[in-house]
């Protein structure tokens, strides 16, 4: 039975309607929805309301830990991405990436196929070597063969053909660790001396000279390794590792252009090839008998040569004679060594041919999804482009604009195109860019906004790119354009604009190289410029007021925090800058003004807090942990800043410094936090937790 409401007379009924409506009033305003930017909901855009970084509630947590102390939940996400999450209408929304149905599949039946290329070579070998070492094979050979096919020999095959098994295992079986790897090798490279390793190590299937010198350096080692299998007097023998030498020239020549579209130094393409080449190298001079001629004691002693010193050197070498090998020429070996040799070439192809040739091709899933803010349920996971991956920044995904919603609308954009869906996940409009990939060099970072009616994307290019940056504003509801421009002074920069209004109407400020800007929202029109000392910008602006900071640089002589205050009286005004600080700017992490203080944080972890009106320093302190790339927010008289390790700070926002607490959930974050209901929401590696007050 329903339960009908109770009856009430009209003035509790009045009384009633009041009373609500000054609530919701109350709320709109504690929650930011009040701030006109079109956004519903507390979180409901990078960096909250307005982008600011900043939130009005009460009673946040300052305590967590992985084994559940004050974790409302803890939802496993699919693929990688970036993103932050953003909350509307009680859902978090949140982007990510991951391979196509049909490119999981290639990527599962490689990594069975080189697992069991591997298993079969290690049973068989394992098998064939204790079979020798009990027959004592080694140890019967004529002192010729035994000299070339000895010991050394026989570890050099082993070595080399287990340090080639385990980097195929890494990039087709754990493909998930090997940038890891791979990266950590690179940059031990670098600091040897060989520059720009670091960048080049590295599987991620967006840059494609990375893939090609990666892949194709383990291929070239294992295909040079496998000829040691082959029968130490046959003739294929120097011919297969003449083959894998010569194979370096097109391996050289065919190599793309970097991540920044440049060419590759020769000598970086041949550091790749270079194990290969020693190895193969070695296998062509085994084919040769290398020993002294037969009298050459007798003749040492007749000719009266003392030892030692040049003159024994060179009677020495009179007496070098090089043969080539003659018995069983034609003959590869037996069944056991061919089927070595075999799975080993084998195993190099499907290192270096399917990412290369084949992955690109299937193309990667940008996806939105769906969950639940009061239960961490997964409601719906909907892919929305499906492209092949482009160039990318390391440290970036497929996935790193956030969206924004509205509570009725959601707006994404992942570079390959931009797209509005509903609360159900039901796909509206879409709008793909076709230039985009050939001209990304860092992928798409900028997070998209909502303002009004309108959907306001930014896509910066490089100065050298075919194509300028642009700026485009969408009808919310159909996607139509209302006007997109190309400015020429935004470009090189990695930077989410401001949304400021004020009496004079609604402005959208862009911090690009050596310059921020102020644009009209309705109609695309640059309202005012003002140059500053940055050149390449990722921490985008932040703003209390108006009180504008334009923080750090990532790139270049020119680095600052320039902190500016926005006229309010003339529209077309440029701002006014009120201080610049070279101290210990910010890079990647974007600041936050919050209590009439400026907080900042370098990529190392140097925090600085300052009076934001006067750049008076309060204090600058070390934090703990090494990379801080995920964005400052505040609230409740708090400063949230996570690591790229998932250990978060918690600082009071004061004029001393007080570190309130650290928790440590371990693992991969390059998402900046969000605040809703009550609660802080962290992105660290493939989940998303839910932290709230449980009375810490």
């Amino acid at each position: 039975m329903i339960k009908q409401p109770d009856k009430v007379n009209p003035r509790e009924r009045l009384f009633s309607a009041g009373a609500l409506f000054l609530l919701v009033s109350l709320r709109a305003i504690a929650f930011g929805a009040g701030a006109g930017d079109g956004s519903a909901g507390p979180w409901a855009q990078w960096r909250g309301p307005e982008g600011l970084g900043v939130s009005s509630e009460r009673d946040l947590p300052e305590l967590w830990s992985s084994d559940g102390r004050n974790i409302r939940w803890k939802r496993e996400l699919p693929g990688l991405g970036n993103s932050s999450p953003v909350v509307s209408n009680g859902r978090v929304i949140l982007t990510t990436a991951y391979e196509t149905p049909k490119s999981a599949g290639w990527q599962k039946s490689i990594a069975v196929a080189s697992s069991a290329l591997i298993l079969v070579f290690l049973v068989g070998a394992t098998a064939a070597f204790l079979k020798k070492r009990q027959e004592k094979t080694l140890k019967k050979l004529p002192f010729g063969e035994h000299a070339s096919s000895g010991r050394f020999n026989v570890l050099f095959r082993w070595f080399t053909s287990f340090g080639f098994i385990c980097f195929a295992l890494l990039v087709t079986v754990g493909r998930r660790h090997s940038d890891v790897v791979l990266g950590n090798l690179g940059r031990i490279l670098s600091k040897l001396g060989l520059e720009d390793m670091d960048h080049l190590c590295s599987m991620d299937a967006g840059v494609r000279a990375a893939v090609w010198l990666t892949a194709g350096g383990i291929a070239l080692l294992g295909l040079a390794v496998a000829v040691g299998w082959i029968r130490a007097r046959s003739i294929w023998r120097p011919i297969a590792a003449g083959a894998v030498l010569l194979s370096a020239i097109p391996f050289v020549k065919l190599t793309p252009l970097d991540q920044w579209k440049e060419e590759i130094e020769v000598w970086e393409k041949l550091a790749f090839a270079f194990p290969a080449l020693v190895v193969a190298l070695w296998h062509l001079l085994n084919y040769l008998e290398i020993g002294r001629k037969q009298g050459y004691e007798s003749e040492k002693e007749e000719a009266g040569v003392s030892p030692g010193g040049i003159t024994a050197a060179l009677h020495a070498l009179n007496y070098v004679e090089i043969r080539w090998r003659h018995k069983n020429i034609w003959r590869i070996g037996g069944f056991g060594s061919l089927l070595f040799a075999a799975s080993l070439a084998a195993l190099s192809l499907l290192v270096f041919i399917p990412p290369n040739f084949l992955q690109p091709e299937l193309g990667m899933q940008r996806v939105v999804l769906c969950v639940d803010m009061e239960t961490g349920n997964l409601l719906w996971e909907q892919p929305v482009f499906i492209a092949p991956p482009e160039r990318k920044h390391r440290d970036s995904t497929y996935a790193t604009p956030t969206a924004a919603a509205d509570g009725s609308h959601i707006i994404v954009n992942f570079g390959v195109g931009v797209a509005c869906l509903d609360f159900e996940g039901n796909i509206l409009w879409r709008k793909e860019d076709p230039g985009y990939a050939e001209n990304s060099r860092y992928g798409a970072v900028s997070s998209t906004l909502l303002v009004d009616d309108m959907a306001i994307v930014i896509q910066e290019c490089e100065k050298d790119s075919k194509r300028p940056t642009w700026i485009a504003a969408f009808d919310k509801q159909t996607g139509q354009p209302r006007w997109k421009i190309n400015p020429e002074n935004v470009n090189g920069c990695y930077t989410t604009p401001l949304v400021y209004r004020d009496d004079n109407g609604v402005q959208l400020i862009i911090a690009s190289w050596a310059n921020v800007a102020s644009y009209d929202t309705e109609s695309g029109e640059r309202l005012w410029v003002r140059n500053i000392p940055t050149e390449q910008l990722v921490a985008s602006p932040a703003r209390s007021g108006t009180l504008l900071c334009v923080g750090g640089s990532t790139w270049g002589p020119e680095n600052a925090a320039v902190m500016m205050r926005l006229n309010t009286t003339d529209k077309r005004k440029r701002a006014d800058i009120l201080w610049k600080s070279q101290r210990d700017t910010p890079a990647d992490c974007s600041p936050v003004i919050y209590n009439g203080k400026l907080f900042t944080v370098t990529d190392r972890g140097r925090m600085t807090c300052y009076d934001a009106a006067s750049g008076t320093v309060f204090w600058n302190k070390r934090l703990k942990g090494s990379r801080y790339l995920s964005s400052l927010v505040a609230g409740d008289g708090k400063v949230y800043l996570s690591n790229t390790k998932g250990l978060t700070t918690v600082i009071a926002a004061e004029a001393e410094f007080k570190i309130i607490a650290e928790n440590d959930l371990n693992g991969r974050c390059y998402a900046s936090p969000g605040i809703a209901d009550g609660c802080i929401l962290l992105r660290i590696a493939n989940y998303l937790y839910c932290i709230e007050n449980k009375g810490q």
